[in-house]
């Protein structure tokens, strides 16, 4: 019996040891730092390194409260990008947490100076992630960090940290992830780009106050890690037709008369068919297109045939324009280089290694769109009877 309590009294010993010890090193969540962004700038040969933190009542609501969580951003500078991280840590107070970081936000000085340093860096360190979304702005980094969202919202709930559902309502730009990036970056023949950020202080108002808020703008482009510039929304109309990833676009359509119908389709379809004429290549963009009415001037009438053919000269007029200025400004903005790369890759490997251009002004053949519009507009669900609209 009393080796039995003296074997128990060990145990009890042990565990009782164990816990008073270990705990030590545990800590509570809330004396923790959770990075949610990192922007990154580039001044006067120096880096400027930025780090988003949001409070914890922000986030963690109960039934009724609409307290507004408070967001922190850091500035550091430093020779290098590593460095400027240990500047912030000797004032973080608390230990910071990397995992947790759902956004990277780049300046363009930042982009001009080189992707594939900053992308080391990040990758280096074991709590990093490749899942964070990435935007560029020309706005400050700083600003944009620190614009919050709507109803009391944190910056959690803005559309550098969620951008999937604004695109899924309207896709415009499409938002690209780390690891995404990355890989188009260093495809041979591949151009990508990056979503750019404003800041909006115009467009909303709070108890009849300016309100700023974030928007899209336009994007940043990149060629096998060189920079090709910025573009607004205004010059990139034709880029979402051969998106893979769109998943519904608004386009409205108008006559002589002034009248037009708007036409939205969902998950357009598109291919790119190479051909070789006289050793030169040339492409011909084909389109599956499906889409409703959302508003249609009933005062008028107009045949649905002639609707259809209206609606694919406006989409023909998009994708050639952005082209046109593609050829112009060296960008290759519907990555006909890389289908090249990729289905005719002697002739792409020839014209490289003697410096000849790729793409000309006329080295689209051909745009074909098969087109379908299914519904009226007012109700989704009711079809286009033909004989309505003649």
């Amino acid at each position: 019996m009393k080796k039995d309590l003296k074997f128990l009294l060990v145990i009890l010993t042990s565990i009782s040891l164990f816990f008073s010890s270990g705990c030590r090193d545990v800590k509570e969540i809330q004396h923790l730092n959770y990075a949610t962004a990192i922007g990154v700038d580039y001044k006067d040969g120096k880096y400027y390194s930025y780090i988003q933190f949001v409070s914890f009542e922000g986030i963690a609501r109960t039934e009724g409260q609409t307290t507004e969580g408070s967001v922190w951003v850091s500035e550091a500078v430093a020779d290098s990008f590593e460095e400027a991280f240990f500047v912030v840590y000797k004032t973080a107070q608390e230990r910071i947490l990397w995992g947790h970081v759902t956004t990277i936000l780049l300046s363009e000085t930042a982009l001009k100076q080189g992707f594939d340093s900053i992308f080391d860096s990040l990758t280096r360190y074991y709590e990093f992630r490749l899942t964070p979304w990435v935007f560029g702005t020309k706005d400050s980094v700083k600003e944009v960090l620190s614009t919050p969202g709507f109803f009391g919202q944190t910056v959690l709930d803005t559309i550098i940290h969620e951008p999937q559902r604004i695109y899924e309502q309207s896709s415009e730009i499409r938002p690209i992830k780390l690891h995404q990036l990355a890989r188009e970056i260093y495809e041979p023949g591949e151009t990508t780009f990056v979503p750019s950020i404003t800041i909006d202080k115009a467009t909303w108002e709070k108890d009849l106050k300016k309100d700023p808020k974030l928007a899209l703008n336009g994007a940043f482009f990149i060629q096998n890690e060189h920079y090709m510039g910025f573009h607004s929304l205004n010059d990139l109309g034709g880029i979402r037709w051969l998106s893979p990833e769109t998943i519904r676009v608004a386009i409205p359509v108008p006559d002589e008369k002034n009248i037009y119908f708007e036409v939205v389709f969902e998950y357009p379809l598109s291919d790119v068919e190479v051909l070789l004429v006289d050793g030169d290549p040339k492409f011909n963009i084909n389109l599956e297109l499906t889409g409703y009415f959302v508003h249609r001037n009933i005062n008028k009438i107009m045949k649905l045939e002639d609707i259809e053919k209206e609606t694919k000269e406006v989409i023909t007029v998009e994708i050639q324009e952005m082209y046109q200025l593609g050829v112009g400004k060296g960008v290759d903005f519907y990555n006909l280089e890389h289908e090249l790369f990729r289905k005719e890759y002697p002739t792409w490997q020839r014209l490289k290694e003697n410096d000849d251009p790729i793409l000309t002004e006329n080295s689209i053949q051909s745009i074909n769109i098969d087109m379908t519009i299914k519904h009226t507009g007012i109700m989704k669900n009711e079809s286009v009877d033909i004989k309505d609209i003649q």
